[in-house]
C-alpha cells in the first residue's frame, strides 16, 4: 500500500503548510512523527545523522555565499544606478521604459539569488519612475513582476542550487542551464511589452531621457556605462569563472562576495554598519534554507523506507502513456499547486516524487529540472496567492492587488510561450552545460 503510506504523508504535509507554521518547522515536526512511526523512538539517531551529514556537504557552501552576495549588492546602492546607466544610454525607442525594466531585473538576477529582494528594490525604485513618465499601469508592474523571476533562472541562484542538490544534479552544470532559459524570457516579455506599445502607443511613456539637452558625446556616454562596470564585473566573477571552468560555484561566489566589497568602495556606500546588516540578514535566510533542505532530504529518505519511492518506479515502468503526456501533467500539477502552496514548498514536495519518475521517461535531467524551476517561478506571480506579488504590494502599497492579479495574466501567458519553445528546443537548456569543463 505504497499509494496509500504516500497519500497520507502528503495531506499531513499540506495540513502542516496550512497551520500557519513556518515551512522548516513543518517539516521538521513531520519528519520527527514520521521517523517515531516508521522507525520508533530508536530512528531519533538516524534523525540526527541525515541533518548533520546534509548540512555539512561541501557543496552547499555556495548557499551562504550566494546569499551573502545578494545581500551586499542590495545594500550598494547599485541597482538605482544601473537603472540610470540604462536611461540614459537607451535612446528614445518604443517600450523604452519596459526595456529598461526587463534589462536591469535581468542584471539584477545576474548578480542576485533572490527574487523577493529584486522585486521589492524594482518596486520602490523602478516602478514609480515609470509611472511619473506615463508608463501604463498594468504593463509596468506586468514587466517588473515578469522580470523579477529572472532571478531564480539566471544565475546565480539560490533556488537552482537547492534544487540542483535535492535533485542530485551537478550546481555547476545546473546553474549554466539557466542561462538560456533566462534570456529567451527576457527576450520575451520585452517583445510583449514592445508589440503591445507598438499596438497602442498610449500605453508607453511620455517624453525623452531626463538628460541634458545637448546631443551625448563620447564622455557622456562613458560617463553613463562607468556604473554598469563593476556590476559586469561581479557577474563575470560569480558566472564567467564557472563557465570557463576557472572556479566553482563556491569559489566563484566567495570571489563575487570580495568583488562586491570592493564596489561599495567605489559607490561610497561600505560602512561596518552595512556589513553588520549584511551578514545578519545572510546568517538568517542561510540558516532557513539549510534547515529546510536537511529536512526535505530526511523526507526522501522515509519515502526509501516506507517503500513509497520503490512503488512509485515501479509505477511510473508500467505506464503506457506517452512520456510527453505525463512531463504535460507533472508540470500542470506543479502550476496549480503553486496557487495556493509557496513555490519553495511545493519543490520540495515534488521533487521526491518526481526523481524516480524522470529516470524512468528518460528525459534529460538537466532539461527536466529546469523547466521545473521556471513552473515554480511562474508560481509566484500566480493568483491567487502567489508570494512575488504580495512583495510587490508591501514595495507599492497603492496598487491594489486586484490590479496586480490583472497585471500578471498576459506576462504568464507569455512565459507559458517561453516553456513552449524550451520544449521544442531543449538545447537552449543544455547548451552551456555541455561546453562546461
Amino acid at each position: 500500500m505504497w499509494w496509500l503510506t504516500l497519500l497520507v504523508m502528503f495531506a499531513a504535509m499540506l495540513a502542516m503548510f496550512a497551520s500557519g507554521l513556518p515551512l522548516f518547522a513543518c517539516f521538521m515536526v513531520l519528519n520527527v512523527v514520521s521517523v517515531i512511526y516508521f522507525i520508533g523512538t530508536n530512528g531519533l539517531g538516524l534523525f540526527v545523522n541525515s541533518m548533520l551529514e546534509t548540512t555539512t556537504v561541501e557543496a552547499f557552501v555556495a548557499v551562504p555565499m550566494f546569499i551573502l552576495l545578494g545581500e551586499l549588492m542590495f545594500r550598494t546602492g547599485g541597482v538605482s544606478l544601473l537603472f540610470k546607466a540604462f536611461d540614459t544610454l537607451i535612446g528614445v525607442i518604443r517600450g523604452r521604459l519596459y526595456i529598461i525594466a526587463v534589462v536591469v531585473a535581468a542584471f539584477i538576477s545576474a548578480i542576485s539569488g533572490s527574487t523577493m529582494a529584486s522585486v521589492s528594490v524594482l518596486g520602490r525604485f523602478v516602478y514609480p519612475t515609470m509611472v511619473e513618465r506615463g508608463c501604463d499601469r498594468r504593463l509596468a508592474i506586468g514587466t517588473i513582476l515578469a522580470g523579477a523571476t529572472l532571478d531564480a533562472i539566471i544565475p546565480p541562484s539560490v533556488v537552482g542550487i537547492i534544487l540542483a542538490t535535492l535533485a542530485n544534479l551537478s550546481i555547476q552544470k545546473f546553474l549554466l542551464a539557466g542561462v538560456g532559459p533566462g534570456l529567451l524570457l527576457a527576450g520575451c516579455y520585452i517583445a510583449y511589452a514592445v508589440i503591445r506599445v507598438i499596438i497602442n502607443p498610449k500605453l508607453d511613456s511620455q517624453g525623452a531621457v531626463e538628460v541634458a539637452d545637448e546631443p551625448m558625446d563620447a564622455k557622456g556616454r562613458l560617463r553613463a556605462i562607468l556604473p554598469i562596470i563593476p556590476l559586469t564585473g561581479i557577474i563575470f566573477l560569480t558566472l564567467g569563472l564557472v563557465m570557463l571552468g576557472i572556479a566553482q560555484p563556491t569559489e566563484a561566489a566567495a570571489v563575487g562576495v570580495v568583488g562586491a566589497i570592493a564596489m561599495s568602495f567605489v559607490f561610497g556606500t561600505f560602512s561596518f554598519k552595512m556589513i553588520g546588516e549584511t551578514l545578519y540578514g545572510a546568517a538568517i535566510t542561510t540558516g532557513t534554507v539549510l534547515f529546510i533542505i536537511a529536512s526535505s532530504r530526511l523526507f526522501t529518505q522515509l519515502l526509501a523506507y516506507t517503500g513509497a519511492t520503490q512503488g512509485l518506479i515501479e509505477f511510473a515502468s508500467g505506464l503506457t502513456v506517452d512520456p510527453w503526456m505525463v512531463f504535460i501533467v507533472m508540470m500542470i500539477m506543479v502550476f496549480i499547486l503553486c496557487m495556493f502552496i509557496d513555490q519553495l514548498a511545493v519543490m520540495l514536495i515534488v521533487v521526491p516524487v518526481y526523481m524516480p519518475i524522470v529516470s524512468q521517461l528518460g528525459f534529460d535531467p538537466l532539461w527536466f529540472w529546469m523547466m521545473l524551476l521556471i513552473n515554480l517561478m511562474f508560481g509566484g506571480i500566480t493568483p491567487p496567492l502567489g508570494y512575488t506579488m504580495f512583495v510587490f504590494k508591501s514595495a507599492a502599497p497603492e496598487v491594489p492587488m486586484g490590479e496586480i492579479y490583472r497585471s500578471v495574466v498576459p506576462m504568464i501567458l507569455v512565459a507559458i510561450v517561453g516553456v513552449v519553445l524550451l520544449a521544442i528546443f531543449p538545447q537552449i537548456v543544455t547548451f552551456l552545460p555541455n561546453l562546461s569543463r
